[in-house]
């Protein structure tokens, strides 16, 4: 039997971004569904989560992952990049040779890179960036991690007590804890445990929150024709996952009747879809004839301005070949779709389970999670066995 053969992923995170908050994962349950799925097609992957300042510009985000791509480099085997969100321009950004980024690292095999995904991704931008960048949004971002963080780091006695008693106070309504959402999932694999350690793992977060708001401009549509218009990709196999969320609907949030954080957090998602729409559909002239008959065949209709996945327009997360089309909002894609009842590789053991940090009400669940993530393994796997194509307007 031939044994399989060696494989580098790496995994970025997008806005807001950690490898591992606590317990919680912001890539959930994506690397072990990767792997699975890899040596099905005969390679042994290993599966890196990059760590990147979550907050801070493109341009210092990319230099975190080419030193993760430096690093990764000294193992064998061909090497892909898998980006989320923000987490695509900087995968594109780290790979091109002509970036200067404030690190040392230097890649010094660029043939064995041989693809990146990127995964509703914001390479034509997103007007939500846009009404942040204004001096209120700014403000806003300024001084709510402040406050988190003095709360965290001042606090201690009393925000245990006040976290637990929160927390109490709210299942009283399902005692025996039949439901298990979004606010079980911070509370019990976050906040439950404050210890020293975790409590200052927090704060640095918060602190970098506060401290760099440079990715907020940067992730404008004109930010992102900036980056585009110089960064020269290098021929690797290029593909893209595209996700759009369910539009808004009044009676959708009568549903959550029963869900705090669903009721507190559905006119946010409402907010933010109106905000990510474009004004027309100028993004279709931008793509190919092969992306937009992936996207709108995807979709079962044309794509349009109105259509994003609560983050993104739709129309902007097309950079290379189309390989999935999900209807899902922009955490769902990740694994955080509110899983209950599923382990990692979501087979329903009922150990383990996963908040739906957007509550979109687009129906993605385990099912659809395998499929996209096995779509982005096969991709990766011909791109290895030199089977895509290099051109990334394909």
């Amino acid at each position: 039997m031939d044994q399989p053969r060696p494989l580098n992923v790496l995994l970025v995170p997008g806005f807001f971004g950690f490898g591992r908050l606590g317990d919680i994962d912001y890539f959930a349950g994506v690397s072990s569904l990767l792997e699975a799925a890899l040596r099905q097609r005969g390679f042994q992957a290993r599966v890196t989560q990059v760590v990147t300042p979550p907050t801070a510009s493109i341009r210092r985000r990319a230099a975190h992952v080419l030193e993760a791509l430096a690093s990764v480099a000294e193992d064998s085997g061909d090497i892909h990049v898998v980006g989320h969100s923000t987490g695509g321009l900087d995968a594109r950004l780290a790979i091109a040779q002509t970036a200067s980024l404030p690190t040392e690292a230097r890649l010094a095999d660029y043939a064995r890179l041989r693809s990146v995904v990127s995964v509703s991704c914001p390479h034509y931008g997103t007007n939500v960036s846009t009404y942040f960048t204004r001096p209120f949004g700014r403000w806003l971002f300024r001084v709510v991690a402040r406050y988190l963080a003095f709360m965290l780091e001042r606090g201690k006695l009393p925000l245990k007590v006040a976290l637990r008693l929160g927390y109490f106070s709210l299942r009283i309504s399902d005692p025996k804890r039949r439901r298990r959402g979004t606010f079980d999932q911070l509370y019990e694999r976050l906040l439950n445990d404050l210890t020293d350690e975790r409590r200052t793992e927090i704060v640095q977060f918060l602190r970098q929150i506060a401290d760099e708001q440079a990715l907020l401009f940067q992730l404008t549509p004109a930010g992102c024709d900036l980056l585009n218009a110089c960064t020269l990709d290098p021929p690797l196999a290029y593909g893209s996952v595209v996700s759009c969320a369910a539009p808004p609907r009044f009676r959708v949030l009568l549903r959550f009747v029963v869900n705090l954080y669903a009721q507190f957090m559905y006119p946010l998602y409402w907010l933010l879809h109106r905000l990510s729409r474009e004004k027309d559909d100028a993004l279709r002239q931008q793509l190919t004839a092969l992306q937009l008959a992936a996207v709108d065949g995807g979709l079962g209709r044309a794509a349009g301005a109105r259509d994003s996945d609560g983050v993104v327009p739709v129309l902007s997360q097309v950079w290379g070949q189309v390989l999935h089309v999900a209807h899902a909002d922009h955490l769902d894609v990740v694994g955080q779709y509110g899983a209950l009842g599923s382990d990692e590789s979501g087979e329903g053991t009922g150990n383990a389970w996963g908040g739906d940090w957007i509550p979109s009400a687009s129906g993605f669940d385990a099912a659809a999670f395998h499929a996209l993530w096995f779509d982005v393994a096969e991709f990766i796997a011909n791109a290895s066995s030199g089977r895509c194509n290099t051109q990334k307007s394909e």
